[in-house]
């Protein structure tokens, strides 16, 4: 038995004050489920189903909303990016960047960003541009690409990209305004009758490689998904791309309320519903290569490859897709769900979507949940083949996610952190409760196992950190309970530690040590400005607070993106962009990269602070042996990692970085 299992399996179960009811699984009725899923018979099977579910949701506004919605021209869809912690012991080594400077969820798990570092080099991507830097104490800029040039599709802002092998894959959101007719047969005059159409435009997903083997990058070639992008993977070379798409259908609405427009809107949407083709239902894609000659376009899953759980599951699709980018954009492999995703985790063999639905709607059947109760649905998928993904089960569980770190793969098991209240409800009074629940893969889908419940009654979840069978867990509302919990064999809390405020996101530095990145508070609650923090969780019935380091007022985009921490285990230094501001309006606003170094006791101190110009915005700090990167829309400046110390800029066009 390791020292991990012997620590837990000496330490009792702690009764902790104000804790309230925890219950304990097995042994009560799971509220959980599983929902196995099976793939249309073929295409007309596919296509009738989702004629129907769109006629469920038919309104004479069209589907599934209560009025016309147009984005408008450029502007992208919202999309929820992207999983859960690497498989640290609370007593292993700490957890340094990625292969490519990305702060990453799993070891071995490259997730896309706005910028990566490799092999001497720095890449870029702003808007539609891909620039590569030299990454050097006076960096250079080496070349750069307009990926908006010979696309048709109008990008927007939100791309990512990841480094496989010497090629890049850029994906970049967009939308296209559909030009279609409007449905046939209504003898309609708009104009005269009080009906106009509505033409709903499509939310696109453009993949780019990009070739790096010199340092003027490159098209080789483009695809393009008529789908919403929600995230992607890479392992080992091969990329899941996830994406969801729901049925564009052009309709009519009313332009007034009631009255004959109203009715004959409705009917007209029906039919509509009814004619839907299937192009307009699954997942399209067009590939070319780079000189704009087609070499695919159709259909980017086929229908048996499509599943659907044979109840009522709404009308979208979520589509994985799986590519080798070190041989081109041809998919290997596309397997689609009949539902929605906003969520995206991977280890290195499961990859996993989850989805936060409201009330009972949803492909997760049997799920016994209140009326006006968030639900999250979990897909998983297989991904140990380097070529294919296959579908494995689904569930659910009570609940909503604060985010990708809510989810663990550990030992053939799915952990997953919920709370219990509809995360728009800012009462701080309601029943909220927060859990951690257990999922095994059985019988073709998503079983619970497990479950301790109760944690912070009245507050939500912040943070969640996973080591092996151990998990840490922060919820606030005036307090920051950090909660340790045993998750090997019945689930249970070992021990908790209140301190004001709360973190947002948590580090393991090893020896027992937790970082803590987020915000300190008052007794009551009111933020009083940014925070670091160092917990001693080697005994987890006694966690402590070794140190604290207040930052003052202000905000870093690494409190809701891990991809913007960064920490370098040999210097022990963490990095991070930080904006001050001053609550009383009589300064103005701050821009930093700071270093934060943490000493082998787990005391903390500023070990540097690169300040920029106030226009200036940096998103990311990357690191190096020898420096760090403060990149931002305007410019990358380039630092001494040990003294924060500026040695060299780079410009963009139009920017000013100072």
């Amino acid at each position: 038995m390791n020292r991990r299992h012997t620590l837990i399996a000496g330490v009792l179960a702690v009764a902790v004050a104000g804790l309230g009811a925890v219950q304990l699984l097995p042994g009560a009725a799971p509220e959980a489920r599983a929902a196995g899923l099976t793939s249309y018979r073929g295409c007309a099977d596919l296509l009738d189903y989702y004629r129907t579910e769109l006629g469920r949701s038919v309104t004479r506004y069209g589907f599934g909303w209560g009025g016309p919605m147009v984005l408008a021209d450029g502007a992208t869809a919202p999309s929820a990016a992207a999983g859960s912690a690497s498989r640290e012991s609370a007593d292993a080594g700490s957890v340094g960047s990625g292969p490519t400077g990305t702060n990453v969820q799993e070891q071995g798990v490259d997730e896309p960003d706005l910028a990566k570092l490799r092999d001497g080099r720095l890449l870029v991507l702003t808007g539609s541009r891909l620039r590569v830097l030299s990454a050097t104490a006076e960096p250079r800029l080496l070349g750069s690409l307009d990926l908006q040039a010979a696309s048709g599709q109008q990008l927007g802002w939100g791309g990512e990209l990841l480094l496989v092998g010497d090629r890049a894959l850029v994906v970049v959101p967009g939308w296209r305004q559909d030009v279609r007719a409007v449905p046939d047969g209504t003898g309609i005059d708009g104009d005269r009758r009080g009906i106009a159409p509505f033409l709903p435009g499509t939310p696109t997903t453009e993949l780019v490689l990009v070739d790096l083997t010199s340092d003027q990058p490159a098209v080789l070639e483009r695809a393009v998904y008529d789908a919403q992008y929600v995230s992607a993977r890479l392992v080992d070379g091969t990329v899941r791309l996830v994406t969801t798409t729901r049925p564009q259908v052009p309709v009519l609405y009313p332009a007034g309320p009631g009255g004959t427009a109203t009715r004959e809107a409705l009917d007209a949407n029906r039919r509509a519903a009814s004619a839907v083709e299937l192009d307009a239902v699954l997942p399209q894609v067009v590939r070319r290569d780079a000189g704009g000659a087609v070499l695919e376009r159709g259909p980017a899953v086929a229908c048996d490859h499509t599943f659907h759980a044979g109840s009522p599951a709404g009308a979208s699709t979520l589509l994985v897709t799986t590519l080798r980018p070190g041989d081109g954009l041809a998919a290997t492999d596309s397997t689609a769900v009949t539902s929605d995703g906003d969520l995206v985790y991977a280890a290195a063999d499961r990859l996993y979507v989850a989805t936060s639905r409201w009330g009972t709607v949803g492909p997760v059947r049997d799920l016994a949940a209140r009326p006006d109760e968030v639900t999250t649905e979990l897909h998983a998928f297989d991904t140990s083949s380097p070529t294919s993904t296959s579908y494995v089960g689904s569930g659910g569980v009570p609940g909503y996610l604060m985010g990708r770190w809510a989810l663990s793969n550990y030992e053939g098991n799915l952990r997953v952190a919920t709370t219990r209240q509809p995360p728009w409800d800012g009462t701080t009074s309601g029943p909220t409760s927060s859990m951690v629940v257990v999922l095994a893969e059985r019988d073709g889908g998503l079983v619970e196992t497990g479950r301790v419940e109760g944690l912070g009654r009245t507050e939500q979840i912040r943070a969640v950190r996973y080591f092996g069978d151990l998990a840490a867990v922060v919820t606030f509302r005036q307090t920051d309970p950090l909660y340790l919990l045993d998750l090997s064999g019945t689930p249970r809390v070992l021990g908790q530690l209140k301190v004001p405020g709360f973190s947002t996101y948590l580090h393991p530095l090893g020896d027992g040590l937790l970082l803590g990145l987020g915000q300190d508070a008052t007794e009551d609650g009111q933020v009083t400005g940014m925070q670091v923090s160092v917990f001693d969780i080697s005994d987890p019935a006694q966690p402590t607070l070794r140190d604290r380091l207040d930052l003052g007022y202000g905000w870093s985009p690494a409190l809701d993106d891990s991809r913007a921490f960064g920490y370098d285990p040999q210097r022990r230094l963490a990095t991070f962009a930080f904006t001050g501001y001053d609550p009383e309006g009589m300064r103005g606003q701050q821009s930093s990269a700071l270093g934060v170094s943490v000493g082998t006791d787990g005391t903390l101190r500023l070990a540097g602070r690169l300040d920029l110009a106030d226009d200036t915005w940096p998103q990311r700090v990357l690191t190096d042996p020898d420096r760090v990167y403060a990149v931002a829309d305007t410019g990358v400046v380039a630092a001494d990692a040990s003294t924060m110390t500026r040695t060299g800029e780079v410009h963009f066009t139009g920017g000013v970085v100072r």
